[in-house]
């Protein structure tokens, strides 16, 4: 090795550029599976019994990094004083399309979407 320096270097990148290669194609294979299960989605709407429990579920998931365990404020603003302020389809359309610094969460249907604001809309003091 001393007269060749560079030669365990270009083995290490051969390895690297090969390694990401093969890594690609199992992407690619993951991504084609992931399209080919959301073409066989029903688009059935999420049926939610108490809208209150899983809204609290899906705060606690979404949201409380945030806004705060309690609905106090944190990053984003405070959610425990929004009634009469704004009405369950306003809260929803502002987590499906977001406002100012909020992220819009086009991820959770509407059913989830109207229990977080059921659930936020309980806990306003």
């Amino acid at each position: 090795m001393k007269g060749r320096p560079l030669l365990p270097f270009a083995i290490t990148a051969i390895i690297g550029i090969l390694l990401m290669v093969a890594l690609s194609f199992v992407g690619l294979d993951q991504r084609a599976d992931r399209e080919a299960g959301e073409e066989g989605d029903t688009g059935e709407e999420m049926v939610i019994d108490d809208p209150i429990v899983a809204g609290q579920e899906l705060y606690t998931n979404s949201c409380v990094s945030c806004h705060g365990g309690n609905l106090e404020g944190g990053v984003g603003p405070a959610l425990n004083a929004l009634e009469g302020v704004y009405s369950a389809e306003e809260i929803v359309d502002i987590i499906h399309n977001g406002r100012g610094a909020m992220p819009a969460f086009s991820n959770l249907s509407d059913a989830e979407a109207d229990a977080i604001a059921q659930y936020v809309l309980s806990q306003s003091q």
